[in-house]
């Protein structure tokens, strides 16, 4: 995920809230990850001296992750194939349902540095799992 990704999918998820036409919305990824978490370099590195930039994006990222995703009128499916790593649990669990592929694969590469996932994720983790999964 990188800024971009975040102001577009803000628009479209907004676009389809109200099209009569879609009666479900299936959220996948394309090759080999679902999603692979946030560009690091994109989200933080690059806009380091920008914080307007950094702020916009960050409202964008939790734009269309839980206003519009997690709140969207319609069912959603969360069809994960390949990694599903980070940030991606956010989207993950905002989904009403998730069907994973066998090859899937889920991580929170952060803890094996002993750091806490970032963002909301270990809330939405913990929320979403049995609390000694969570664990």
């Amino acid at each position: 995920m990188n800024p971009q990704m975040h102001f577009e999918m803000s628009e479209i998820l907004r676009e389809l809230e109200t099209d009569a036409e879609t009666q479900v919305m299936v959220l996948t990824g394309a090759g080999e990850a679902w999603c692979a978490g946030q560009d690091l370099k994109q989200f933080f590195r690059e806009l380091d001296n920008d914080p307007v930039g950094r702020w916009r994006a960050g409202q964008a990222t939790s734009e269309w992750r839980f206003d519009r995703l997690y709140l969207f009128p319609k069912p959603t499916i969360a069809m994960v194939n390949g990694y599903c790593f980070g940030g991606a649990f956010t989207q993950l669990f905002s989904c009403d349902f998730a069907i994973a592929a066998e090859e899937a694969t889920f991580g929170l590469s952060e803890v094996n540095w002993g750091i806490i996932p970032g963002g909301i994720v270990t809330k939405v983790v913990a929320d979403a799992l049995a609390y000694r999964d969570a664990l």
